[in-house]
């Protein structure tokens, strides 16, 4: 995955997170559809709001030891100063 992929996809990780750890009884029943054995799952998830917000905090880290580890693998990467914009345009 590029550095932009894995950037968004923890962003999106640490959004979803957020949002179940805010409303996530609300969040769920939004969400109900499918198939009988999703739609009881889903259902499931709406009634026990801790569970919800438990694995939400677990999103959270997970989308952020994806971000700060991508950062500091970009720490080691050397930084070109930009110099004029001819001299970006003609590389």
């Amino acid at each position: 995955m590029g550095k932009k992929t894995k950037d968004l996809f923890a962003a999106f990780v640490i959004g979803n997170g957020v949002l179940d750890l805010v409303a996530p009884r609300e969040r769920y029943m939004m969400w109900v559809f499918g198939p009988q054995g999703l739609r009881k799952l889903i259902l499931w998830l709406a009634d026990h709001p801790t569970a919800v917000r438990l694995r939400s905090i677990v999103r959270i880290g997970i989308g952020l030891s994806l971000a700060l580890k991508q950062y500091e693998e970009q720490k080691h990467e050397p930084v070109e100063e930009p110099g004029p914009r001819f001299r970006r345009w003609f590389k």
